[in-house]
């Protein structure tokens, strides 16, 4: 069997002088207003519409310019110009 220890208690309710977080939002410098500030920022830049999106995609193609230019896709258009030609000199043979 265990002992249970007492739980040392004070008769008088101890309250921590903690601000709001009305207070925290009012302090432009806190925490709290910092983390909505960018939120409201993605969601600002994230908010396109499907007309949008599908516009861009378009004037991408039009243009001539791959849509992502990330490492990975590029390394992917290497790979299909590579079979693209194999496929090509097969062909020619």
């Amino acid at each position: 069997m265990t002992r249970i220890k007492k739980k040392r208690t004070s008769p008088k309710p101890i309250f921590l002088d903690v601000p709001r977080r009305s207070e925290k939002l009012a302090d432009p410098d806190s925490y709290e207003s910092r983390k909505r500030r960018n939120l409201e920022q993605k969601k600002k830049s994230k908010s396109k519409s499907v007309y949008e999106k599908a516009r861009e995609a378009e004037q991408a193609k039009e243009s001539g310019q791959p849509q992502r230019n990330t490492p990975l896709a590029e390394k992917i258009r290497r790979l299909k110009k590579a079979e693209e030609a194999r496929q090509n000199a097969s062909d020619e043979e």
